[in-house]
């Protein structure tokens, strides 16, 4: 809940002058974030805490803000020592203010600012993925970095108690509750539902794993706050700044969240195996077999707080129209991330939605596809690319007897199975949409994928003959459906088919689709968290 908010006005107008600043500098550029104003005046940087209270963080006092000034300077220095200069006070004296040495008049101060070296913009790490120029040898740089900060700590019982799973449900909890406000507008409810019923159930099923990383220190006072944005990868050293000061159980933890926040950077920007290769690298480095393993728990609990963030930055009225607006679209994005590694994790992962003609697989297998930016195949849609038919077009009885032949349908699994294992070899996970009405079809589909060592799953829809009756008999008026079955088709295609009893129940979702869209992604969420948690 926010007590208090923004800056005085005039001190706001006195931050943003050029003149306002000893050195004159040839220009000053102001960022907001919901905690903070920051006045770029190279070569220099100040950085002014916001007067606000939330249940996490209380700037809400000068005394306040004064302390958490300092702090901020000195847990800094742990990973980048040279770049925060210390605290400056920003004094009225009439009705004009100026920056001075912190205790040269402590009577005028209005608020304080920390100062800090400006950091070259072209040797951040965000900067280096945007212009495609991010390789091994930097990553190399940040795990030996991370690595001897982590193993230089010596953790006692006050930051280890973080590792117990009652103190981590103090942040998760928190978040679910934070975050309430914001369902149906950056957050869906299924979303809200399906990430909270990962998170507990992880929690009930890995409480040795837990235990086990507090016996090994894997507990310590981090960053808590590993952006791409603070990491700074120049020519002599890598410089890794701004960390949280505002709440130590931010920063007290395990190594896996610390690093987990880096690691849902670098998926967030696409670049899954980089983020790959770095999480191996530090388990090496580490001597940690379990990072591997726990990272996508953290992942998912970090992609949500960036999404909570950026929900209350949306909300923040001093903020531009604009910028709200960006913020809340990113929210989206962070939660439906979140979400990707609730439901799948962050290794690939094969999901084959089959079943029936009509029991609107395609449907659902869509809407997953886009909401965890999954890619996604579909045997109607190939078929009809590979007989250059437009995707829409109701073929005549003679299209459809070539379209549906023997050797067109082996021809259409043969470039399905091709592009699943294309994805799954690049690292990412990948939806397939086809009846797989065959027994043998989906051996032949299990065989490909079981040498690549990659997890798969099939989601089998599930309908009642007469709803798949009246779905297919409304196919007629509809312009826009790419599969040709209708409701003529029914009884043939219904013979063909062999219900999937062949497969192992850990491979295999039965969802209904009886019911509205929004309950049949319910069902379908729960039961892939469920399964994630056991994977």
């Amino acid at each position: 809940m926010v007590k208090s908010h923004g800056l005085n006005t005039d001190l706001l107008q006195f931050l943003e002058r050029r003149d306002s600043y000893p050195h004159h500098p040839d220009a000053v550029r102001h960022i907001q974030t919901h905690i903070s104003h920051v006045f770029m005046v190279p070569p220099f940087v100040y950085k002014i805490k916001k007067p606000v209270n939330f249940d996490f963080l209380d700037y809400s006092t000068l005394e306040k803000r004064r302390q958490f000034c300092h702090r901020e300077v000195a847990l800094n220095k742990r990973l980048c020592k040279d770049i925060y200069l210390g605290v400056v006070a920003i004094l009225k004296e009439g009705n004009n203010y100026r920056f001075a040495a912190e205790d040269e008049h402590p009577d005028l101060a209005v608020e304080y600012a920390v100062k800090m070296k400006e950091l070259s913009e072209e040797y951040f790490l965000h900067t280096y993925i945007r212009e495609g120029t991010l390789n091994r040898s930097h990553l190399d740089r940040v795990a030996n970095k991370l690595a001897d900060f982590y193993n230089r700590q010596q953790p006692d019982s006050e930051v280890s108690k973080w590792g117990k799973i009652e103190k981590i449900r103090v942040n998760t909890d928190e978040n679910f509750s934070q975050t309430k406000a914001f369902i149906g507008q950056t957050i869906d409810k299924n979303t809200f539902e399906a990430i909270r019923l990962f998170t507990n159930q992880y929690f009930v099923q890995n409480d040795e794993l837990f235990n086990r990383r507090i016996r090994e220190g894997r507990i310590v006072d981090g960053h808590g706050d590993l952006h791409l944005e603070h990491i700074h990868i120049g020519p002599d050293q890598v410089r890794i700044y701004d960390c949280i000061e505002f709440n130590d159980r931010f920063r007290y933890g395990d190594l896996a969240a610390d690093l987990a926040y880096l690691a849902m950077d670098l998926d967030f920007n696409d670049c899954w195996p980089e983020e790959r290769y770095l999480i191996d690298r530090m388990a090496q480095k580490l001597d940690d077999e379990d990072l591997v393993r726990i990272i996508d728990f953290y992942k998912c609990y970090r992609a949500y707080v960036k999404g909570k963030v950026k929900s209350l930055q949306s909300s923040e009225q001093e903020v531009e129209p604009g910028e709200r607006r960006q913020a809340a679209i990113l929210a989206r994005q962070y939660f439906d991330l979140s979400l990707r590694y609730a439901l799948l994790g962050s290794k690939p992962v094969v999901l084959v939605f089959m079943g029936r003609v009509g029991t609107g697989k395609s449907t659902l297998a869509e809407q997953l596809s886009k909401k965890l930016n999954v890619k996604y195949f579909s045997s109607d849609c190939i078929r009809k690319k590979m007989a250059a038919i437009p995707l829409t077009k109701r073929v005549s009885v003679k299209e459809r007897a070539r379209l549906y032949s023997s050797e067109m349908s082996k021809k259409t699994y043969d470039e399905l199975h091709k592009h699943a294992v294309e994805i799954v070899e690049n690292g990412q996970s990948v939806i397939l949409d086809a009846t797989f009405s065959h027994k043998q079809g989906r051996q032949r589909l299990t065989d490909e994928l079981n040498p690549l060592n990659v997890d798969y799953c099939f989601v089998e829809i599930q309908a009642s003959d007469e709803t798949i009756k009246a779905r297919l008999k409304s196919r007629k008026q509809q312009n826009n459906v790419v599969s040709d079955a209708r409701l003529e088709d029914f009884d043939k295609l219904n013979e063909k088919y062999d219900p999937p009893d062949e497969l192992p129940v850990n491979q295999l979702i039965k969802i209904n689709s009886e019911q509205t869209v929004e309950k049949s992604l319910s069902q379908l969420y729960e039961s892939l968290a469920i399964k994630n948690v056991d994977r």
